[in-house]
């Protein structure tokens, strides 16, 4: 039962009626809920998307005389404040300082009426007035993981001079006679900060894999953030031996063991945030490298609509998917975004009336309602061992995390044959040449085309960041590049589309047509006085470090099995006469995919060109 009702912020709906935000009848509305569901007005209209966060916190603001900062990118924290200030602390009171002379400090808040957090600045600058601001929750919380979160380059300095200072500047050698007690002496030590500093800010910026790789004179630390490595830190070379033990200790790991590569697991915990860590480790002449993958933890699936699959693709996928029997496969390198489709193509499919039974290795993302296993090869349990079994657990969906071998393949062509509908993962460069990988495998050719129903290649490319999105006019070598990739799309007119675009309307709210595209300029006439359009790109700012990219988007191809196709299937055509066939039935390939999102706004020509430069396509 619900708690009794305690009353709303009568003057914050009021204003936002005033303002045109809300209907009355909607204001009344969410009184009732409040009293029902024992939850603020702001909780209840953030969840049903009433009014935007925005628009919902300016209002607040107005109506409390609060100083409201719409644009935190325009605040530049001074260096000194940074010093000696936890973000786990800034996190914790979502708040943190921007300003400060010798009588006061300015405060950003969240919620500017957190009694704890003022308590905690005015404790903290003491004697200083406080002056509080506020901003959006989000906002301020982006703002203190990329402004406040950089500060892991000085929490690592510190950490490296205290250790310099308690073992000298000679390269230290760990004992391995006694692992308990190296761990307890690594617990406490600044070796321990450094390793927690260098897995804390990975998570907080989104990285999808760390490596610690050791150079002559140093030890170098990147981060994959968006696909792209970037270097963050630097270590002195004496550290490479304590911090690699110090995670081969973590990841139950031998720390004794240098000479041959090893592969575990490690689990960490990051605020709210869980995550697996896939820790491997290779020796090199300059000493182990490590390489640590990031997989969160989560519930949450993603809508199909939102990897970016859309329009004739869209719709050619979900046929496919609902079919009772038959293999469907979505191919691709490593990181490309295989196993977030496959998990929302299978938490759409999720019903009570159907048994999902996944196979998978790790299990990356928990969905609910679905049987999933996880694979273990110390045991001998591997995908063809696993899926035997679940063959057995009467299942209508069986997916399976990845086709690595003739066994498995054969397992999962006699499962489509009898009856059942197979999802799973290939390691190729696009859609077609999935079908001839599985006959290269053994798999003889009219098994193939007459399972397979349906072939997906996919990668990810960076989204322009919206925060410091800009338009160009294309030049004509640039039209002549979009006109050969997109000439190939049956009727494409270039000058036709970006005009429809820019006219468009709202799409359904179950349409993925658009559903991301950013607002977008008719054609005009060009300084040559010839017509051109308009391209985007990311000036660069300080929400997506400087790079003009906030995010990323998958670029899809989607080939159906036709009988036309099945045919030159089982008489063994070459890869180039399938895709000509696919090309000719419709298939968007994922380069005119990109392009296409490249006139829309949402990512570059050149970052399209950068994920699929080994295309032949591109001129």
């Amino acid at each position: 039962m619900p708690l009794p009702y305690t009353g709303v912020d009568m003057r914050l709906l009021a204003a936002l009626v005033e303002r045109g935000l809300i209907k009355p009848e909607i204001s009344d509305q969410i009184k009732l809920e409040c009293a029902q569901q024992n939850k603020s007005e702001l909780q209840i209209i953030l969840e049903k998307k009433l009014v935007t966060e925005l628009d919902l916190y300016k209002t607040k603001a107005a109506v409390y005389n609060v100083q409201f900062i719409e644009d935190l990118s325009v605040i530049q924290t001074p260096a000194e404040l940074l010093a000696g200030i936890n973000i786990d602390a800034l996190k914790e009171q979502q708040s943190f300082p921007f300003e400060m002379d010798e009588t006061r400090v300015k405060i950003v808040m969240a919620d500017p009426f957190n009694i704890n957090a003022i308590q905690f600045w005015k404790i903290k600058y003491l004697p200083r007035q406080i002056e509080v601001y506020t901003s959006t929750p989000s906002a301020v919380f982006e703002y203190i993981n990329t402004r406040f979160g950089s500060m892991i380059g000085g929490d690592v300095q510190a950490a490296v001079s205290k250790y310099q200072q308690e073992s000298g500047t000679k390269e230290t050698v760990i004992s391995t006679d006694d692992v308990d007690d190296v761990s307890q002496n690594l617990q406490g030590a600044p070796v321990a900060k450094i390793v927690n500093s260098i897995l804390v800010y990975a998570a907080q910026s989104g990285a999808s894999d760390i490596h610690i790789e050791p150079q002559e004179r140093s030890v170098r630390i990147r981060y994959r953030i968006d696909g792209v490595l970037t270097e963050k830190l630097t270590l002195p070379r004496e550290l490479l031996s304590p911090v690699i033990a110090r995670i081969k200790i973590m990841s139950n790991m031998k720390i004794d063991e240098t000479r041959l590569p090893q592969d575990d697991r490690l689990f960490i915990t990051v605020g709210e945030r869980k995550f697996d860590l896939r820790v491997s480790t290779l020796p090199s002449v300059q000493g182990e490298k490590v390489v640590m993958r990031l997989l969160e933890r989560t519930t949450g699936i993603p809508p199909l609509e939102e990897s970016g699959l859309r329009g004739s693709g869209y719709k050619r996928y979900i046929e496919s998917v609902s079919l009772t029997n038959g293999i469907v496969l979505v191919t691709g390198p490593t990181g490309s975004g295989k196993t977030r489709t496959l998990a929302s193509t299978v938490a759409r499919l999720n019903d009570p009336k159907v048994n999902i039974i996944s196979i998978e290795d790790p299990v990356e993302i928990r969905i609910s309602g679905v049987t999933q296993v996880q694979v273990n090869h110390d045991i001998g349990l591997d995908f063809a061992t696993v899926l035997r079994s679940v063959l057995r657990q009467d299942p209508n969906i069986v997916y399976l995390g990845e086709i690595r071998d003739e066994e498995t393949a054969r397992l999962a062509i006699r499962a489509a044959l009898t009856g059942h509908l197979v999802l799973s993962t290939l390691h190729t460069n696009g859609a077609v040449s999935s079908l001839i990988r599985l006959i290269d495998m053994g798999i003889e050719p009219f098994l193939v085309a007459s399972t397979v129903k349906c072939v997906v290649g996919q990668r990810l490319v960076r989204t322009i960041c919206p925060h410091c999105r800009e338009a160009i006019l294309a030049t004509p070598e640039m039209i002549a590049e979009i006109t050969h990739i997109l000439g190939g799309i049956q009727n494409f007119d270039v000058f036709r589309y970006v005009e429809a675009l820019s006219k468009r309307t709202a799409p359904a709210e179950d349409s993925p047509e658009y559903k991301f595209s950013p607002p977008v300029k008719p054609p005009e006439m060009g300084p040559e006085g010839r017509k051109t359009i308009y391209l985007y790109k990311g000036a660069g700012c300080t929400k997506c470090g400087n790079t003009g990219y906030k995010g990323r988007m998958a670029i899809f191809e989607v080939a159906t099995v036709t009988d036309k196709m099945a045919s030159g299937i089982a008489r063994n055509a070459e890869v180039d006469t399938l895709e000509k066939m696919a090309e000719e039935e419709g298939m968007i390939t994922m380069v005119q995919d990109g392009f296409l999102k490249a006139i829309e706004g949402i990512t570059t020509i050149e970052e399209v060109a950068r994920v699929a430069k080994s295309d032949s396509e591109l001129m």
